[in-house]
């Protein structure tokens, strides 16, 4: 059965599963090991860096084309597809020392730019995310005091 609405398509999967939540776990659970099954075959089984087979974990290559903030194994068939190129495999250790260099990176990027190139960055993050500053000014305290 075909859904051109995606909300009543969602809410029809959880009445089932909520009725059948045995079914849920294993779709789940066949459906993370079929992308670890596609990673594997696309980036092979051991650490892209030191060759390591154990503690693997899977890496954004470019992380500035991550489509969305899940797992790389929650994903859909079509979505890891789509991205399989940007993936690689690396083991815990190696995967922590090169999440934390280009954060190291980018903080260094960040604070060598000019002021005014700061500032538009932050100014853009805050229009993207939504992001609003909720700490008061001093003047806008005393005003709300006099409500």
């Amino acid at each position: 059965m075909s859904y051109k609405n995606l909300e009543l398509r969602k809410q029809t999967a959880r009445e089932y599963y909520s009725k059948k939540p045995h079914l849920a776990k294993n779709n789940q659970e066949k459906k993370r090991q079929r992308n670890r099954d596609l990673i594997h075959e696309h980036c092979g089984c051991e650490c892209r860096t030191c060759g390591s087979t154990q503690n693997l974990e899977y890496d954004h290559i470019n992380p500035a084309l991550k489509k969305s903030r899940l797992s790389f194994l929650s994903i859909g068939k079509q979505d890891l597809i789509n991205q399989i190129n940007n993936i690689q495999v690396l083991c815990r250790t190696c995967h922590t020392k090169r999440s934390q260099a280009q954060r190291k990176a980018a903080y260094h990027l960040f604070y060598n730019m000019p002021l005014d190139e700061q500032e538009n960055w932050i100014s853009r993050f805050i229009s993207h995310t939504g992001f609003v500053d909720r700490t008061l000014s001093f003047e806008e305290d005393e005003d709300m005091e006099s409500l």
